[in-house]
């Protein structure tokens, strides 16, 4: 590692999903959807949101932004290929208006330059300082997962988002930290888990025992 390189540090985070058992089973059965991210903020920081969760016209299925976010919590918003720019950037510029530095950036998903040459373009064109954190995302093999995407950053830097097997043990998730340290990439490095929030703490707790959490 050069003098210059950052030491890989994995920094497990949570992605939103509305609707979803492994997502809805992680909160008490009688707290409202619009007190949700509140609950989750007291266990982690970090959060991913899917473009169907922040891109619609209307409302999200949390509420009102401003109300729904804690000041405390960091959001990167992911964007797929199939958003379309201009629509894209709008939605983007309403949330900003709400939330303001909650914000952290946005992730591009899988797709070509072309296409996220034009979505940079919708975003100056929109006025919108929301930055582009990473991507385009780049699909991975790796052991216990169902999928995992790297999102590369500048300088090596980067973030991942990963769908977890179901029922992981502790050697599965050393495997996966394992593939992760593998891979590459260096400094502080989001691991958006697609699980039960609660899990994250499994990934967390391996990390820090192979000294990268």
């Amino acid at each position: 590692m050069s003098k210059d390189q950052q030491a890989l540090e994995l920094q497990a985070a949570g992605v939103t999903g509305p609707g979803e058992p492994w997502w809805e089973s992680f909160f008490p059965d009688d707290l409202p959807t619009d007190w949700q991210l509140e609950y989750y903020t007291h266990y982690h920081s970090r959060l991913l949101l899917p473009a169907s969760v922040w891109s619609a016209q209307d409302e999200g299925p949390f509420g009102p932004w401003a109300e729904a976010v804690p000041a405390k919590l960091q959001l990167t918003l992911e964007w797929p290929r199939d958003l379309p720019p201009e629509a894209g950037a709008a939605a983007l510029a309403r949330i900003e208006n709400e939330l303001g530095d909650t914000l952290h950036g946005v992730a591009l998903g899988v797709m070509g330059a072309e296409d996220a040459a034009a979505v940079e373009a919708a975003l100056k064109g929109g006025n919108v300082k929301t930055a582009l954190l990473a991507g385009p995302a780049e699909a991975h093999k790796l052991p216990g997962t169902r999928e995992a995407l790297w999102y590369p950053g500048q300088d090596g830097a980067g973030l991942w988002q990963i769908e977890p097997e179901t029922g992981l043990d502790p050697m599965g998730w050393r495997a996966l930290v394992e593939a992760l340290i593998a891979a590459g990439g260096q400094g502080p490095t989001p691991v958006f888990l697609r699980a039960r929030p609660d899990r994250l703490s499994e990934f967390r707790t391996i990390a820090q025992l192979l000294g990268v959490g």
